[in-house]
C-alpha cells in the first residue's frame, strides 16, 4: 500500500469520524445516553445526601459500595446500553433516516467508512461515559468530607479511578464493535442486545468454559476491587490483566473485520426498513 493512499484513507476515516461524532453528541441520539448516565449519578448523589452518619466514618464502606455498584449496575447496564444506543445507530440510524446512501455512494472504501463510524462513535461514548464514571466515583466519596477527597487524590484512589476508567474505555471498544456489527445485521439491534445482556448478567453463574465467551468476564478481571457476586456465583481464577486487555482488543478487531465484510456487501433498500 502506498503512503499516499494510506494518508487519503486516514483523512477520509477522520472526516467520517468527525461527522459521526457530531451526529452522536449534538442530536437527539444522545438523549437516551444522558438518561442512562443520569441514573448512577443520581444514585451517588442521593447516597451522598442520606448516607447514615455511622457509615460516613468508614472510607472502606464507600470503596466497597462503589465497586459493587460499578460491577453490577454501571458496567453491566449503563455502559452496555449506552454503547448499544450509540454504536447500533451508526449504520441503522442512517438507514432509518434514509441517509445512508450518501455515505455508500461516496468515493471511499467501505473499510474506511466502518473505521470512521466506529472511531466517531467510540469518541462520543468516551466523552459521555468516562466523565460520568469519574464524577460518580467522586460522589461516592463525598460524604466523607476532607478524608474522602484525600482518598480520591491519594495514590490508591487515583489508581482505582484509573482502573475503572480503563475498564469503561475497554468496554466501549468491545461493546461498540459488537453493536456496530449488530446494527448492520439486524433491523432492531436491541433484540440481540437484550439476549447478550442476559448472557453477561448470567456470567458469574456459568462454568469457566462459558465465562470465556462473555466480555464482562474479562472486564471484571481488570477491576481494582472485586465485587461480591453472592453465594451462587461459580468462583474461577481471574484472567491475567494483560491477557484480559489483549482478549478484549482482539475480539474488538475480529468484530470490526466482520463489520467490514458485511459493509462491503451492504445494499440499502429503504422500503424494507
Amino acid at each position: 500500500m502506498s503512503s499516499a493512499r494510506w494518508l487519503l484513507w486516514r483523512r477520509q476515516a477522520w472526516a467520517v469520524a468527525r461527522h459521526e461524532l457530531v451526529r452522536s453528541v449534538f442530536s437527539g441520539r444522545i438523549v437516551p445516553v444522558l438518561l442512562l448516565v443520569a441514573m448512577p449519578l443520581s444514585l451517588a448523589g442521593l447516597r451522598a445526601l442520606f448516607l447514615p452518619a455511622g457509615q460516613r466514618l468508614d472510607l472502606g464502606h464507600s470503596t466497597a459500595d462503589f465497586a459493587q455498584m460499578f460491577a453490577l449496575f454501571h458496567l453491566r447496564f449503563v455502559v452496555f446500553f449506552a454503547c448499544a444506543v450509540i454504536f447500533a445507530k451508526a449504520f441503522r440510524g442512517e438507514i432509518l433516516e434514509r441517509s445512508l446512501h450518501y455515505s455508500l455512494l461516496a468515493p471511499l472504501d467501505r473499510a474506511v467508512l466502518v473505521a470512521g463510524k466506529y472511531v466517531g462513535s467510540l469518541i462520543a461514548a468516551w466523552l459521555v461515559l468516562l466523565p460520568a464514571t469519574a464524577i460518580t466515583f467522586v460522589l461516592f466519596h463525598l460524604p466523607h468530607g476532607a478524608a474522602g477527597f484525600r482518598q480520591v487524590l491519594s495514590a490508591t484512589g487515583a489508581s482505582h479511578l484509573a482502573a475503572y476508567l480503563a475498564v469503561v474505555a475497554l468496554a466501549c471498544c468491545a461493546y461498540g464493535a459488537l453493536f456496530l456489527l449488530a446494527g448492520l445485521y439486524f433491523s432492531n439491534p436491541m433484540v440481540p442486545a437484550l439476549l447478550f445482556l442476559g448472557w453477561e448478567v448470567a456470567t458469574p453463574f456459568l462454568p469457566p468454559a462459558l465465562k470465556a465467551l462473555s466480555f464482562v468476564h474479562y472486564l471484571s478481571s481488570l477491576l481494582p476491587v472485586p465485587p461480591s457476586l453472592g453465594p451462587l456465583a461459580l468462583l474461577t481464577r481471574p484472567v491475567d490483566p494483560w491477557l484480559a486487555g489483549f482478549g478484549l482488543l482482539a475480539a474488538t478487531a475480529a468484530l470490526l473485520v466482520l463489520a467490514v465484510r458485511k459493509a462491503r456487501r451492504l445494499e440499502v433498500t429503504y422500503a424494507a426498513d
